[in-house]
């Protein structure tokens, strides 16, 4: 074992491991350690909360924005009725769109199992008409078991 003289003994209000204990360490809220580092403080709690209420509002309005349009659609298409003969089917729809716009819409027949047998592109001409009813038909790969409306576009 080692010997250790008076000068290489810890003190005994210093820890063990060489560090100072944490009552006498310098603390970033210390005067003289600010001074000489040059350590601001942290926010105050009046700034963290209003900056978190103005996220949170922000954050509210961009999901109300979203919800909204995402249920009031400009441009609506849907299938009124169907009838399905062999390999084909022959489908009335109607569009709801702004009065001023020619769009495009792209229906699909489907099978049993979901799966797209057959497309196509209607296109939605009457400028003039906000509500419009259309009929169509579709050719398909197989025997279509519901059709839909998978989309809308300007032309």
């Amino acid at each position: 074992m080692t010997e250790y003289s008076a000068t290489d003994q810890p003190r005994a209000d210093e820890p063990q491991d060489g560090r100072p204990d944490a009552e006498t360490a310098p603390t970033y809220t210390d005067p003289d350690f600010a001074s000489r580092y040059g350590v601001k403080g942290g926010m105050s709690r009046t700034r963290k909360i209003t900056l978190g209420v103005a996220g949170i509002c922000v954050l509210a309005g961009v999901a109300g924005y979203i919800g909204w349009n995402e249920a009031h659609p400009e441009v609506q298409a849907t299938v009124i009725s169907f009838t399905t003969s062999g390999n084909s089917a022959t489908v009335r729809f109607e569009v709801d769109k702004p009065a001023n716009e020619m769009l495009e819409c792209t229906l699909e027949a489907e099978d049993v199992k979901g799966e797209v047998i057959g497309t196509v592109n209607v296109p939605v001409l009457d400028k003039g008409t906000a509500k419009l009813d259309q009929q169509t038909t579709i050719s398909a790969t197989g025997t279509p078991n519901t059709v839909i409306v998978a989309n809308c576009v300007k032309a």
